[in-house]
C-alpha cells in the first residue's frame, strides 16, 4: 500500500521508514486499493495523522503520535484501519477482506491536489469539532471518531454527486472480494 505523503510528514519518518519507499506498480482495482494520501498536522500541540484514501476518500486519523510512533506507523495506520472499519458497522467479512488485502505501507511524496483539499477539509473539521465540544484530542476513540468522519457526503473532482466514504470503501471491498474470488477460481 502506497502512503503518498506531505512533505511535512515525510520529513517526519526515520530513514529505515523511508527506505521502503517504492514506485506505484499496481493496476486497475489493485491501484485503487493501494493508494492513500496523508498529511501531519498538529492539534492541541499533538502530532497527528490524517490519512485519505484517493478513490474512496475513506478517512483515517492518528491522534496523538510521539516520535518513535513514526518508525511504526505501518501498525498504527494498520490499527486504526481495521478498527475503523468495524467501527463503520461493516460486516465482518468485509473487515476481513480490508485485514487480508492489508500490505505494508510504502512510502513517496507524490500528491493529487483532489485527495490534499480533501485532508484541508478533514482536518479543519478536526480541529473545529475538538474546539467547540472543549474536547482533548488526547481522550477521544481515533476509531470512532475516523468512522465518523468517514460517514459523511465528500465532493470529488471530477465526480457530478457526492459520496459516501463509508458506503464506497465497503464498495471497494465488495470489488476486491469478487476480484480474489475470480483468481481463486482460474487457479483451480
Amino acid at each position: 500500500m502506497i502512503l503518498h505523503c506531505t512533505k511535512k510528514l515525510y520529513a517526519k519518518l526515520p530513514e529505515t521508514v523511508k527506505a521502503t519507499e517504492q514506485p506505484a506498480t499496481a493496476i486497475g482495482i489493485q491501484a485503487q486499493w493501494l493508494n492513500w494520501h496523508a498529511n501531519l498536522i498538529t492539534i492541541q500541540r499533538r502530532q497527528c495523522v490524517i490519512a485519505v484514501h484517493d478513490a474512496t476518500r475513506f478517512t483515517l486519523f492518528i491522534p496523538c503520535l510521539t516520535k518513535k510512533d513514526f518508525g511504526n506507523l505501518d501498525w498504527h495506520f494498520n490499527d486504526v484501519f481495521i478498527n475503523t472499519l468495524l467501527k463503520s458497522d461493516l460486516p465482518p467479512e468485509l473487515v476481513d477482506i480490508g485485514a487480508t488485502n492489508y500490505q505494508p505501507l510504502t512510502f513517496d511524496t507524490n500528491c493529487n491536489r483532489s485527495v490534499q483539499g480533501t485532508m484541508n477539509q478533514v482536518s479543519q473539521d478536526i480541529d473545529y469539532g475538538l474546539y467547540y465540544k472543549n474536547t482533548s484530542v488526547a481522550d477521544i476513540n481515533p476509531y470512532r471518531y475516523s468512522a465518523d468522519l468517514s460517514h459523511r457526503p465528500c465532493g470529488v473532482k471530477d465526480k457530478k454527486d457526492y459520496i459516501w466514504p463509508d458506503r464506497e470503501m465497503a464498495q471497494l471491498l465488495k470489488t476486491l472480494d469478487t476480484k480474489n474470488n475470480n483468481a481463486a477460481e482460474l487457479l483451480h
